[in-house]
């Protein structure tokens, strides 16, 4: 359906984001997210949407990686605090499309506990972004110790980061089209993969025929044994009492 991947291309953007080394993770996750929209977008117009905001974040990201390699501009300087802004900005606008399209795709299930969970993720996230920018905008004009609030905000990211991570797992493992059957195997685009799985269904077979055959054999015996016993028990005779 497409949750699973954007699950993978969510995590890879932002849960790496918190990391203190760059490995351009972020512009990795974000073309795996678009991917997953376009997958997604099926079933919901939403995921449309976000992809306008998701592709400007693509881009900045690509501004700040280059930036960091070429030094284009100073990376304390304003310019990389007014870049950093903008990619903000996209990554929350494509957080609001991206729980927009879950969520309407949760009601079209009508699955009340997903709707209920993306609501709570939609708060919880909107008010990171707006702590995240009234620090940023004091920062203009205000010059005090920010370390600890920003601390703070941090770790709450790394919570929302979490809650969303666990939203779309729940939305993978819930959610499947319409047309789509459930107990359907499906099979991998890559042939090793389907490999594996064949050779792990092969011993899960192999298995369940040993255990059957086990059961039967256990009941044979069973079987034989009371018989063997109801053999060997001598009949037992009653005798009419004697009348005194």
């Amino acid at each position: 359906m497409g949750f699973g991947i954007l699950l993978i291309g969510y995590f890879v953007t932002f849960a790496f984001s918190v990391s203190s080394y760059y490995f351009f993770a972020d512009i990795i996750g974000i073309l795996i997210m678009l991917y997953a929209f376009s997958r997604l977008s099926r079933y919901n117009r939403y995921f449309v949407d976000a992809m306008v905001p998701a592709l400007g974040f693509l881009v900045l990201c690509a501004v700040n990686a280059a930036s960091m390699m070429f030094r284009l501009y100073p990376m304390d300087g304003k310019a990389d605090l007014i870049v950093d802004i903008l990619k903000t900005a996209a990554a929350c606008a494509t957080h609001v499309f991206v729980f927009l399209g879950t969520r309407g795709i949760s009601l079209g299930a009508d699955s009340r506990k997903l709707v209920e969970k993306t609501q709570r993720n939609f708060v919880a996230t909107m008010i990171y972004y707006a702590a995240n920018l009234t620090i940023v905008l004091l920062s203009f004009f205000i010059t005090f110790e920010t370390q600890y609030v920003s601390t703070v905000v941090y770790l709450y990211w790394i919570v929302c980061i979490i809650l969303n991570i666990a939203l779309f797992y729940h939305c993978f493992g819930i959610l499947i089209p319409a047309d789509e059957d459930e107990d359907e195997v499906k099979r991998s685009r890559f042939e090793f993969i389907n490999k594996i799985n064949d050779k792990f269904d092969s011993f899960d077979i192999k298995s369940n025929e040993y255990r059957k055959q086990s059961m039967e054999m256990a009941m044979e015996e069973a079987k034989k044994r009371a018989e063997e016993k109801k053999k060997k028990e001598k009949p037992r005779h009653i005798h009419p009492k004697k009348k005194k």
